[in-house]
């Protein structure tokens, strides 16, 4: 089988086998074009390469096919259950088992290569080389954000004034930027284990029953997607980014157009309701000095890296915005036909154009690619079953009671306080949300993207749950983000 023009890449990495949809499988369950996929799926797993070899040194890779994107059928290691775990495996606090906790609901940890942990001055060395990146983040993104605005306001000028000898200039800045982006969020969403698990052991001793709240000790106030959501209006704003599908830019080409979501142009809540006293707030005060100061510093922690989390991911959103608005024209610039462009990579519209063979031999690929049935985990391992279902355990994921008449992704609210019930969702629900009074997802962690926004916004939520299948719009359902508890009422 052929590396460039495999039809389902599955060829296995060669130490670390073990593959899961994980929290991008929650909210991109559909394959990529091509073209999307050189624009997430390359400088994700640059990225993820970087960040690693940052922590643990020099590693060994393999790479698979950039034409078809079968979620782990690539092989990539952002979507590499082992890779994540051989991370945590090597730092201090950190577990396989935390890795699985956060974003592989359902799914145990694959054994060690090696069948023995590091030693102390090895896991010392990574866990510092850990907690440098951390600390370097904020301005990080703060000076990547300015970057992103800059090259939108570029894009705009480029196309208003149709200057099409800077459009080379812009699928150059953009790659860099997008590595940029990916790399950030790559730092971020590893670093929140690490936050979540320190949150975690400081409060659980510090605090008497501390870890039996902790859904109620996050902080939201920082985090972007509220300000997004009140921006998504602007026709030209920043946030118009939210009216598309995140990680497919060919939204309005088959086969793609059959998997997105129609947007639905709805102003969001302008605020969320906030008590005079957080919940935080008050245990600070019930721990005295010390012990408050240590715990506040724990969750200010947390709340700061998943904050960074989301911006990042925001910012990789808005350049992926970007790339929909101005590769068509690079495209028909080029003279390639409008239909052919989503089956090319980024690389290739900017340098030597594949002939029309391989541009038919990918969309054959493509088309066989849609047709296979993703699992949700796959073991490559000697010996290992061939099937393997996760099981997932429903979990409260933001606090909160609510009992309303279910809704779909796919359907228009006719009152305030629907419960929507949906395989997964991610941040482009937000327009839909000023109507929705609780989430329940059949898929997800409490990291979930569409988990952190409910908490941002005071919205009920419970992830993983079976239930949210087996709902039909017009059911009225009872929802308890604080105990995972969902039943369909009548």
């Amino acid at each position: 089988m052929s590396m460039s023009h495999c039809r389902v890449d599955t060829y296995p990495h060669p130490e670390l086998r073990v593959y899961s949809a994980g929290n991008f499988g929650e909210i991109a369950p559909q394959r990529l074009s091509p073209m999307s996929w050189s624009l997430v799926g390359r400088p994700m797993e640059w990225g993820t390469r970087q960040f690693v070899r940052d922590i643990l040194g020099p590693q060994r890779w393999a790479t698979g096919s950039d034409y078809v994107f079968t979620g782990y059928f690539n092989c990539r290691p952002y979507h590499n259950l082992t890779a994540y775990c051989r991370i945590a495996d090597q730092v201090n606090l950190l577990t396989p088992e935390d890795v699985t906790a956060a974003y592989f609901e359902g799914i145990d940890p694959p054994r060690s290569s090696s069948g023995r942990r590091p030693g102390r001055l090895r896991r010392n060395g990574a866990t510092a080389r850990m907690l440098r990146e951390l600390v370097e983040l904020r301005p990080r993104v703060i000076e990547l954000e300015q970057a992103v605005f800059d090259f939108e306001q570029d894009v705009d000028a480029v196309l208003r004034d149709e200057a099409v000898w800077r459009l080379g200039e812009l699928a150059a800045r953009g790659d860099a930027l997008l590595e940029r982006a990916w790399h950030l969020h790559i730092i971020s969403t590893s670093g929140a284990v690490a936050a979540e698990v320190l949150q975690r052991t400081v409060v659980g001793r510090l605090a008497r029953g501390g870890n039996l709240i902790t859904n109620w000790l996050k902080e939201p106030a920082e985090l972007p997607w509220g300000r997004i959501g009140q921006l998504a209006p602007l026709a030209d704003g920043p946030a118009r980014f939210v009216q598309h599908p995140f990680y497919e830019i060919a939204d309005t080409d088959l086969p793609w157009s059959d998997y997105v979501i129609p947007p639905m142009n709805h102003t969001p809540p302008a605020t969320r309701e906030e008590s005079d006293l957080s919940p935080r707030e008050a245990l600070i005060g019930m721990s005295g000095a010390a012990r408050g100061r240590a715990i506040d510093a724990s969750v200010l922690f947390l709340g700061d890296v998943m904050a960074l989390r989301e911006h990042s991911k925001s910012l990789a959103m808005r350049l992926l915005h970007a790339h929909r608005r101005f590769v068509p024209v690079i495209a028909a610039h080029r003279g390639v036909a409008a239909a052919d462009w989503p089956y090319l990579a980024m690389r290739e519209l900017r340098d030597a154009l594949p002939d029309r063979a391989e541009i038919e031999l990918r969309r054959t690929a493509c088309e066989d690619a849609l047709a296979v049935a993703m699992p949700d985990y796959l073991d490559l391992s000697p010996g290992a079953p061939a099937h393997h279902q996760p099981h997932r355990t429903p979990h409260g994921a933001a606090a909160g009671v609510c009992d309303g008449i279910a809704i779909g992704l796919g359907d228009m609210p006719t009152e305030r306080g629907a419960v929507l019930a949906c395989e997964s969702a991610d941040a482009n629900v937000i327009p839909i949300l000023p109507f929705v009074g609780a989430v329940v997802t059949a898929r997800g962690s409490q990291y979930s993207h569409i988990a952190i926004i409910c908490r941002e916004l005071g919205i009920p939520a419970v992830v993983s749950h079976p239930l949210a299948t087996d709902i039909k719009p017009g059911q009225r359902v009872y929802v308890n983000g604080d105990t995972g508890e969902v039943r369909i009422v009548h």
